[in-house]
């Protein structure tokens, strides 16, 4: 297996995007893509397959990393790359996935791939489903089996990723929602916001909010947030 991480960054500090990128291709990355400005790397992203992680200098032209981190967090990894330590809490906030202070240090950059390569590893190495219509979720000490036509949607919280079905809510051995997308590709999730994802199937109505957002009622009664994003996707998906 490819152990390599596929990798874009950005900077507009030619000397700092060029140490970057050496760091990376030291630590056995493959770099796909440079860039001087936040608005280059969006355009980019938008006519490429995602890679496997972006490195952004958090101040950019055109385009932030924080700006970047807002509206690509929910479809890749980020990593965000600055010499100003106080936009660490930003960083988390938006759960970013790693925060390096310049001038990157080679070391703490090794552990940084590391933990990309576990999580990387960690979506392909799930196991697939043990029959085409049903998970198995934890109960108790033991294991039970959902049926896919009862789940609403899954959500994460504290670390753990949860399902939620039409008579509970159950804890998964999932500890990310891309984990469950990739390992559930026939419900075509749709991804709501950081902290949910849903099934299409179980959307009863729709709300419009301002600027762009909605509000969604799920079959289990309740209405969720979505992300300007998340209404997209879902309004895709519902032909809307």
């Amino acid at each position: 297996m490819d152990s390599r991480i596929r990798v874009a960054i950005a900077d507009d500090e030619p000397l700092a995007l060029m140490r970057l990128a050496r760091l990376l291709e030291r630590g056995g990355c493959e770099v796909l893509a440079q860039f001087r400005d936040g608005m280059a790397m969006v355009d980019w992203l938008k006519d490429h397959p995602l890679p496997d992680c972006l490195f952004l200098d958090v101040k950019m032209p055109g385009a932030t990393g924080l700006d970047i981190l807002a509206e690509f967090q929910e479809r890749v990894p980020i990593v965000l790359v600055t010499s100003n330590s106080e936009f660490a809490v930003s960083a988390f906030d938006f759960a970013a996935a790693d925060f390096l202070l310049k001038p990157v240090e080679e070391a703490r950059l090794a552990k940084t791939l590391e933990r990309l390569r576990r999580r990387t590893l960690g979506r392909s190495a799930l196991p697939a489903l043990s029959t085409p219509t049903k998970i198995a979720v934890i109960a108790g000490k033991g294991t039970v089996l959902l049926e896919l036509a009862k789940i609403s949607h899954f959500e994460i919280e504290g670390g753990n990723v949860f399902v939620c079905a039409s008579h509970g809510r159950f804890l998964t051995r999932w500890r990310s929602l891309m984990q469950v997308e990739a390992a559930l590709p026939l419900l075509s999730l749709v991804r709501l916001n950081r902290t949910i994802t849903v099934r299409p199937e179980s959307v009863r109505g729709l709300r419009v909010l301002p600027y762009g957002r909605r509000m969604v009622l799920l079959a289990d009664g309740q209405e969720y947030a979505a992300s300007r994003k998340g209404s997209q996707d879902l309004a895709m998906r519902l032909g809307l």
